[in-house]
């Protein structure tokens, strides 16, 4: 080898070194700013957490709440629905007893009007004969409202 040789390799190891100096701290500088940027991320998702957390923990309260209320509401629909159908069995109890008292009326009701016109009839002076036709009445009941009515209309 020759003298120049050595100088040239110790130049050219020189020159790697520093080339290789150069690149560590260059790459260094670049993981530094690649960390700084991942540590801001990491310490926005702890940010990001807390905050969902927070949230989390403030819905589950909310819906804790809301569960109670739809728990109360329902046991009070409950109660009212229950006091409705009870209503509506007492209603529908009167109503069938008012249908009934209703046929019944009715079924008198056509007695008392042959009675009615019985009485008008024998108010105005009308004859037994017409009073039992007429009204359809036994002819001792005609003779009984005559001598009633006609007793009171005669002066």
């Amino acid at each position: 080898m020759s003298m120049l040789a050595v100088p040239i390799i110790a130049v050219l190891a020189l020159a790697l070194s520093f080339l290789s100096i150069v690149a560590i701290l260059v790459l260094s500088a670049r993981y530094k700013a690649i960390l700084g940027v991942a540590q801001s991320q990491s310490q926005a998702n702890e940010l990001l957490i807390t905050s969902l957390q927070s949230a989390h923990e403030q819905l589950q309260v909310e819906y804790a709440n809301l569960a109670a209320k739809h728990e109360q509401s329902f046991i009070e629909n409950t109660q009212v629905s229950k006091q409705l159908e009870h209503r509506i069995k007492t209603l529908q109890a009167y109503v069938n007893e008012q249908q009934v008292a209703l046929e019944q009326l009715q079924g008198e009701q056509g007695e008392d009007k042959f009675y009615a016109r019985a009485i008008k009839l024998a108010k105005k002076g009308a004859e037994l004969d017409e009073i039992v036709s007429e009204c359809e009445l036994p002819r001792a009941e005609a003779e009984m409202l005559l001598s009633v009515y006609q007793r009171t209309t005669r002066p």
